[in-house]
């Protein structure tokens, strides 16, 4: 079975924005890193600042942009 890194890994993303609810934890920041490390910048939401702080931080050391947004 693919997973989603390989799968955006044949992507190329740039100059694409995604945003990705529940981007603190689990699928949610699994998604968000893939998502930059394909090129695509990312605007990360949830309920916990904390986490999302983290998940950008890995966004940004993918070499893409990151936004935080506290629902």
């Amino acid at each position: 079975m693919a997973t989603a890194e390989g799968v955006l890994a044949s992507l190329n993303l740039d100059g694409v924005t995604a945003i990705v609810t529940g981007g603190g934890s689990g699928l949610g920041r699994a998604m968000a890193i893939a998502l930059a490390r394909a090129g695509a910048d990312v605007a990360v939401a949830g309920r916990r600042i904390a986490p999302l702080e983290e998940t950008a931080d890995a966004i940004r050391q993918a070499g893409a942009r990151a936004r935080v947004g506290v629902a």
